[in-house]
């Protein structure tokens, strides 16, 4: 910067607003909210690139009239992002590569104006969002710069199935779930998150945490059970094979005594026979014997 241009710029006083509303409606503005919130979290770690909202934007030094609000823009390459901005100036941080209009059929005759500043700034894409799809049908339509011209972009089948934009400057996808505008990141497959989001879907972890350690203690109750019901189990074929052992042992008791009881028997049939035999007399062969009969 000259030093002309800085002696210049020390005695202007450049406004930080121009008086008119940061959204058209409160649906506008938690639309303009979200997208900022989103491409403010994707660029937090690379300190080179600022994200501004509804922010004036100065594109000549001195003159103070000179002027525009992009709804919400993203710049590369600037000097120092985490400098604290009440206004942009083009002359010291560049020109945006990314401009959005989150537009309406009030704002519409300002916003299609903007794009003759955009272009000659240097703008590469200027996207019109118009979320109640007043006029912009349908209520997502992006241009790019080609040479020295704004060119309507071709619809695109995003990755995740959805028609949407590529954006070349962001790395992102740009589609309409239902009137909602999303970011979608090819690299990790998923919307990026808004504020909202990013509470619901954590709301959504929680409750399936919770979810899960409810079916881990039901699972948890359950193998108790089982151990207990396989304790019970154990303890009966423990007291049945005691059992088994114990009739076993009297099976073999009984059958000791009958075997005895047998032997004893067979003794004692024995024994009557030889008595049975001592007692028999046998006839002397070599005795006469008299044959007549008895008077």
């Amino acid at each position: 910067m000259s030093d002309e241009t800085i002696a210049l710029e020390s005695r202007v006083e450049y406004p930080t607003s121009d008086g008119r509303p940061v959204a058209e409606t409160p649906l506008h503005y938690d639309r303009l909210s979200d997208a900022w919130q989103v491409l403010t979290m994707r660029y937090r770690s690379q300190p080179r690139v600022y994200v501004g909202v509804n922010m004036l934007v100065y594109d000549q030094p001195g003159n103070a009239r000179r002027q525009l609000s992009p709804d919400l823009f993203v710049a590369f390459d600037v000097r120092d992002r985490d400098r604290e901005r009440e206004v942009y100036k083009l002359w010291e941080d560049g020109a945006p590569a990314f401009v959005l209009e989150v537009t309406s059929r009030c704002t519409r005759p300002e916003d299609e104006r903007k794009m003759t500043r955009y272009l000659n700034w240097g703008v590469a894409e200027y996207f019109l969002y118009d979320p109640r799809g007043e006029y912009v049908k349908p209520a997502l339509k992006g241009f790019e710069l080609v040479g020295s011209a704004y060119h309507v972009m071709a619809t695109d089948l995003l990755p995740n199935g959805k028609p949407g934009f590529t954006s070349r400057t962001l790395g992102l996808g740009l589609w309409l779930d239902g009137s909602v505008l999303r970011f979608y990141d090819p690299e990790t497959g998923r919307n990026l998150l808004t504020a909202r989001d990013a509470v619901a879907e954590t709301a959504r972890i929680e409750a399936e945490i919770a979810r899960t350690e409810a079916k881990i203690a039901r699972t948890e109750a359950e193998i108790a059970r089982f151990k207990a019901k396989t304790a019970r189990t154990e303890a009966e074929i423990a007291w049945f094979k005691t059992e088994t052992a114990r009739n076993e042992a009297e099976i073999a008791r009984t059958e000791a005594k009958i075997a005895r009881l047998k032997a004893e028997t067979e003794e004692t049939a024995e024994a009557k026979e030889r008595d049975a035999e001592a007692r028999h007399i046998v006839p002397d062969t070599h005795e006469c014997v008299s044959t007549e009969p008895l008077p």
